[in-house]
């Protein structure tokens, strides 16, 4: 009787414990986000994007206070995956079409900017000390460097060269459909200086 007795308080104590833990695994956390948007601005633009290269980069920071051992020492590595766009900023360009000369005149500034970093940041690894520790406002600067190091990689590759070479031939391409409707196409740039192309 005593073993049916302890039996059964094991089989009572299972099935509360049972009803307790899937009622914790059931629990759900409640969040609260909210959101503010605010439309700053809108521009008109005019960019002409020609190239658009993929970029995978490293970044590493370290920096310590006193000494370079764990609890005075932060570091951080960090990949940058970056769509960079090239191309040339065409706000200021000007047309002028003169039906009597049958000639369409274009003022269009050529030289090849990168025109946007569309980047993505993994943190790779990141490790405070007890004493040194990474603040919101560098966190923030790490972004910046990290951008900064794409743009910089970028400038030194031969993205420009390509741009350029692509917008040339772009506009080689408009001069030929021009021509081949009874029109002209005269490319200046801003300082008036008339752009060359093959016929």
């Amino acid at each position: 009787m005593r073993l049916l007795s302890i039996l059964m308080a094991c089989l009572v104590c299972f099935g509360i414990g049972f009803y307790v833990g899937s009622g914790y695994e059931k629990k759900t956390n409640h969040t609260n986000t909210t959101s503010s948007v605010m439309l700053e601005r809108i521009k008109d633009v005019f960019k002409i994007v020609n190239i658009e290269a993929q970029f995978n980069e490293l970044y590493s920071h370290k920096d310590y206070t006193w000494f370079d051992v764990s609890p005075f020492r932060k570091t951080a590595i960090i990949r940058i995956q970056a769509n960079v766009l090239a191309g040339i900023n065409a706000d200021t360009s000007k047309m002028i079409i003169d039906e009597k000369t049958k000639t369409i005149k274009l003022t269009i500034n050529l030289t090849p900017q990168i025109l946007a970093i569309d980047h993505k940041l993994d943190y790779y690894d990141l490790q405070q000390g007890t004493f040194n520790y990474f603040s919101p406002n560098e966190m923030t600067e790490l972004q910046e460097k990290a951008k900064e190091q794409i743009l910089q990689k970028a400038l030194a590759s031969d993205l420009l060269q390509r741009t350029s070479k692509r917008m040339n031939e772009m506009l080689e391409m408009l001069q030929q459909l021009a021509i081949h409707s009874g029109w002209n196409l005269e490319i200046k740039d801003e300082q008036g200086k008339v752009i060359p192309f093959k016929n």
